[in-house]
């Protein structure tokens, strides 16, 4: 059974902050990416669509994975420092939220699309 994500800290962006194409929940068109606590690790969990198949037939568009890595690493620096500040997700404190300065990925294989 897949793991899931039933508090994520993108819940709690103020609305104002909550538009990423990744990860912001009021992004109609964007990817909605959730990152929440699994006991003491940051997890985020996506399945991707048909619509993000890459260049190649079968295979992950690599923007995609980017963002995955994005906003995971911004997702979980955001959920370790609002719980070093004495929150958790969910409990009406605005979480402190980060941009990422600089994201080098390189592909080393065509990530598969499974169930295509």
């Amino acid at each position: 059974m897949e793991e899931k994500v039933t508090k994520a800290i993108q819940d709690d962006y103020p609305d104002d902050f909550a538009w990423c194409y990744g990860c912001g929940r009021l992004n109609e068109s964007g990817y909605h990416l959730r990152t929440g606590w699994i006991e003491e690790k940051t997890i985020t969990i996506y399945t991707p669509r048909p619509e993000h198949s890459g260049g190649i037939p079968g295979f992950i568009y690599g923007g995609l994975l980017a963002s995955l890595i994005d906003c995971h690493g911004t997702g979980s620096a955001s959920m370790y420092l609002h719980r070093k500040n004495g929150n958790d997700i969910g409990d009406g404190v605005n979480p402190p939220r980060f941009v990422t300065g600089s994201l080098k990925v390189d592909f080393k294989h065509p990530t598969p699309f499974e169930n295509h």
